[in-house]
């Protein structure tokens, strides 16, 4: 076993020990990640709300704009 593997295999243990805590504890708030630091990390990278930026709205108004128009075009074929 090379080194490499070796630190996978330790760095995937401590998580697992990790993981392991925190299903054991019986706490329902997020406080309780703070005695955990590598899943208060993890819960804040997969948890942080993206900032929404000008071409994404963009694209969500044309997106509507277009669904809009869809919308009538189908309703004027089916009062035709």
């Amino acid at each position: 076993m090379n080194e490499s593997s070796s630190s996978h295999i330790a760095v995937t243990d401590a998580v697992t020990a990790d993981v392991d805590n925190c299903l054991a504890c019986n706490s329902t708030d997020t406080t309780s990640f703070a005695a955990i630091p590598r899943l208060a990390a993890a819960f804040r990278k997969q948890n942080a709300a993206l900032s929404s930026s000008a071409a994404v709205e963009r694209l969500f108004d044309t997106a509507g704009r277009s669904l809009m128009h869809s919308s009538k075009m189908q309703d004027v074929k089916h009062s035709v």
